[in-house]
Order: structure tokens, then C-alpha cells, then sequence
């Protein structure tokens, strides 16, 4: 059962393993971007081996930063690579700006302007991969004009056949998986990033699995960048997948009955209100309850009775 956490509870473990002296800030970028590269070669492991052309689109926080940590390797493995920021360079917090002198110093670093102008104007290239890497998971506003123009236009396949995000697409809320869209009556066709791919850290957030994450994330792959479980933070949320169902089996013997095989008490609203108190209890019987006892209101004994048949009524 993996854990899931909030945008929060991920803040506060990134935080406590800095400020004990486990690791730094810088390194656990470097970790995040190559995380990163792997994830891209493990999901299209063609493309290692025939190092084509990416453009990164690199943020104004330290989502950025790692944006520049993928382009920097991804050069270094042989790939033709442009980076692009939205914003200034005076602005990036100190460890994304490390990196982006890492980058510039070899590098021109064009604005999201001339991004924009391949948008429309058609680009010279198609290129191999866009890799979103403008907002994290602290997004809290919907995206600008222009940064949804350029997504619109990534999503229409006028810039790379893959796109992948760092994190989380920019323009999905990490803790609850919508689309932060603009207010008004004209609800824009790109409110952010679609990917084909996205690489988080250390562990899923629920808008990466709620709402509409899953189509924005496409594939969501998960890497470790060293850091501890979330501990203190808060008790997170858990992820049920195949392992997690096998290893809690009900242990039914065959001189087993319904007395040993457990007892499940389901919670009914009043008349007109219990539908969902039902199918919770034909669930449990499904799954191998022993008894089930559904309880509701003395007004809602005969419309339950009526519909229930295996199912106890109190």
C-alpha cells in the first residue's frame, strides 16, 4: 500500500530533510531531473538509443530548476535541447537559479515570447519531446493567457510528438485533481498541460489520481529522490492496489461459516436515502462478509427489507 500526500505533507518532508542536514535543496533537484531522463527512457526506450530534439519549458520556481537539470543531461547524452523560461532569472528561487546558470552559460534562454512565436507561426522542427516544467505541485491560480497557448498548441501536435511533465501538469491542482480554470462564462479548450508522461517524487498527490489527473497525467510514473516516509506530516492518505488486496485475504477455512467469517455493519440514511447504504452492503456480501447488517431508521425497515434479501436490517 503506497502513501499518498498532499501538496502540504510533500512541502514538509522536502523541508525537514534539508533542514536536518540530510540532503540539500540542490541535490535533491539533481535527483529529481535524473529521475526524470529515466522514467522517459523507460517509457520509450527507443528513444535512448536515437537521441532526438526536446524543448523545456522551465517555470519561475524550482519546478524550473529541475526542468534545467533534465535539459543539462539530456545534452550530455547526445539530445539537441532548447530551454525556455517564463519569467526572469533574477526571480528564480537560489537553487533553480543554479542550475539555470549552469545552463545559460553555454546556452541562450529564450523567453516564453519566442515559444509563443513558433506556436504560430509553425515550428521549424517537430521535436521528440516538450517537457512541462512551469509549475509544481504548488499551483494554486489558473494558468495565463499565453502559457494556455502554448499548451493548446502542444496538445494540437505543433511542437512534439511526446510531452511529458515534471511533477504534475501546470494547471492541475495537487490536492484535488481539477483543472484551475479561469472565472467567466468562456471556459478555455486548454486550461493547462496534457501528458503523455508524468514523473512525480517520492510519492503520488491526490490530484495526480482524483478528478481530472488522470487524463492530464497520462502515465504517472513515480521516482525516489532519497527521501524519508512522511512521518510527522500528518497521517497520509494509502493507495489500495493488487499487492495490498492479496496480502489481506479473508482466512476461511472449510469448517469455516458465516459466524467465523466476519461481520459487517453498513450505516443507512432515512426513507429515500439509503441507496447507497445498499449497494455497500450487497458489496460486502460480495466480497466475503459473513453477515452484513445494514441499520437504518424504523421509517426505512420496509424500503430497505424490500430491496435487501441476504442483508440483516436493525
Amino acid at each position: 500500500m503506497s502513501e499518498i500526500l498532499t501538496s502540504a505533507q510533500m512541502r514538509a518532508v522536502e523541508e525537514a530533510a534539508i533542514s536536518s542536514g540530510a540532503v540539500s535543496g540542490l541535490e535533491l533537484m539533481e535527483r529529481a531531473g535524473r529521475g526524470v531522463v529515466e522514467a522517459i527512457f523507460e517509457h520509450w526506450p527507443e528513444l535512448e538509443t536515437t537521441p532526438g530534439t526536446a524543448s523545456v519549458l522551465c517555470g519561475p520556481g524550482n519546478n524550473g530548476g529541475d526542468g534545467f537539470v533534465v535539459a543539462r543531461l539530456l545534452e550530455a547524452m547526445g539530445w539537441q535541447v532548447d530551454c525556455y523560461l517564463y519569467g526572469t532569472a533574477n526571480t528564480l528561487p537560489p537553487d533553480a537559479r543554479t542550475n539555470y546558470d549552469r545552463w545559460a552559460k553555454d546556452h541562450p534562454v529564450p523567453s516564453l515570447t519566442a515559444l509563443l512565436k513558433t506556436c504560430r507561426t509553425g515550428p521549424g522542427r517537430t521535436d521528440s519531446l516538450f517537457i512541462d516544467a512551469v509549475f509544481g505541485i504548488g499551483l494554486t491560480r489558473p494558468l495565463a493567457d499565453d502559457l494556455r497557448g502554448v499548451f493548446a498548441a502542444q496538445s494540437g501536435g505543433r511542437l512534439a510528438r511526446h510531452c511529458v511533465a515534471i511533477d504534475i501538469p501546470s494547471g492541475l491542482d495537487a490536492d484535488s485533481g481539477r483543472m484551475l480554470r479561469p472565472e467567466g462564462p468562456a471556459e478555455p479548450d486548454a486550461p493547462g498541460c496534457v501528458a503523455d508522461l508524468t514523473v512525480t517524487f517520492h510519492a503520488p498527490k491526490p490530484g495526480h489520481l482524483l478528478a481530472e489527473g488522470p487524463r492530464h497525467c497520462g502515465r504517472l510514473v513515480v521516482k525516489s529522490i532519497g527521501l524519508a516516509p512522511a512521518g510527522k506530516t500528518g497521517a497520509p492518505l494509502r493507495q489500495i492496489g493488487p499487492d495490498t488486496l492479496s496480502a489481506h485475504q479473508l482466512d476461511k477455512r472449510e469448517s469455516g461459516h458465516k459466524y467465523t467469517h466476519g461481520h459487517a455493519l453498513v450505516l443507512s440514511g432515512g426513507p429515500g436515502k439509503g441507496g447507497a447504504a445498499r449497494l455497500a452492503a450487497r458489496a460486502a456480501l460480495r466480497v466475503g462478509a459473513g453477515l452484513v447488517t445494514l441499520a437504518c431508521p424504523e421509517a426505512a425497515l420496509a424500503e430497505n427489507a424490500a430491496r435487501l434479501t441476504a442483508v440483516m436490517l436493525a
